[in-house]
């Protein structure tokens, strides 16, 4: 392994890697494409990264206590069936409380029945998924005109996927460094048996981050949903793969206690910026779904520990 590119600085995460590469690609944007500099591409890639940045936020949770959850992206689809399939004057607790209940089920199974994470999040993301081509077989519905408000309109100059992205980044950064349940994870995900024996409840934590998690997903449904003025029961599919790779490129420790909110961000941005450059050059985006699961496998592979997840 080569030590100096990998290394990492302190709890965050943070290495020369997850800070450089997004550098090196905007760069090489700025230069390759024509577009790409442009205030109307800026603001385009800030709103197309804005529903992966608050889904890789709760996925950093999750991850943060040794976890995964590839259910996230059924979270989304489903609850953006719902959001056209229920009264629109209930359409926001009715997700929301639908992502409680989800991350409820998930947690408990890891947690309290010890059902690994990969496969407890599997079986629902299955089930969940079918759940919500059963409410919508395809794209349609209508949305209501709050929900697209929300999600399209501008504050000033800027986009108010911005203020959506700053609101997500300000909330998980308060939860993980300035609480007790912030530092409860992290000693989790350190040590499970130490956070044990110093009276942490690790169960209650644990299914605490699969509902954060599970929540993080229905409001990147609202997001999504709002901004393309429309209900889709496959919306959410990219999302459980992204939000792990995204995380992973920031420094995250998919195998726990070592991870933060720049480090989250940085990926998404590197994946963002990956996406939005493709488009801009032409090209295909299978190949980028391809690119997406080479860059998960090398920055899962370049992690120190030796095991990955629990």
């Amino acid at each position: 392994m080569i030590a100096l590119p990998l290394r990492r600085f302190g709890r965050s995460g943070l290495g020369i890697v997850s800070i450089g590469l997004p550098i090196v690609i905007f760069i090489t944007l700025s230069f390759r494409a024509e577009n790409f500099l442009t205030a109307t591409n800026i603001a385009n890639v800030n709103s197309q990264i804005t529903a992966l940045l608050i889904v890789a936020l709760g996925q950093l949770f999750v991850a943060l206590i040794g976890g995964i959850d590839i259910s996230v992206g059924s979270v989304i689809s489903l609850c953006s069936a719902l959001i056209v399939t229920v009264d629109p004057a209930f359409a926001v607790p009715v997700v929301l409380v639908t992502a409680v209940i989800v991350g409820l089920i998930n947690g408990t199974g890891v947690a309290i029945f010890k059902v690994h994470p990969l496969i407890m999040t599997l079986g629902t993301m299955t089930f969940f998924q079918g759940m919500s081509l059963l409410l919508l077989s395809g794209a349609g519905g209508a949305v209501p005109p709050a929900l697209i408000a929300m999600s399209k309109s501008t504050v000033g100059w800027l986009p108010v996927s911005f203020f959506w992205s700053v609101g997500a980044l300000v909330a998980a950064g308060v939860l993980l460094n300035k609480t007790p349940f912030g530092l409860r994870i992290y000693a989790i995900g350190s040590s499970e048996q130490s956070a044990a024996f110093s009276g942490i409840r690790v169960t209650a934590s644990r299914i605490g981050c699969y509902v954060i998690c599970s929540l993080c997903g229905a409001i990147a449904a609202i997001y999504l949903t709002g901004r393309i003025a429309t209900g889709d029961p496959t919306m959410g599919r990219p999302f459980s793969l992204d939000s792990v790779t995204a995380i992973a490129l920031g420094g995250v420790l998919l195998s726990g206690g070592v991870g933060g909110v720049t480090a989250a961000a940085l990926g998404t941005i590197t994946l963002g910026l990956m996406t939005n450059g493709m488009n801009i050059l032409g090209v295909s985006p299978f190949f980028r779904e391809a690119v997406t699961g080479v860059l998960l496998l090398l920055a899962v592979s370049l992690q120190k520990r030796k095991v990955i997840g629990i």
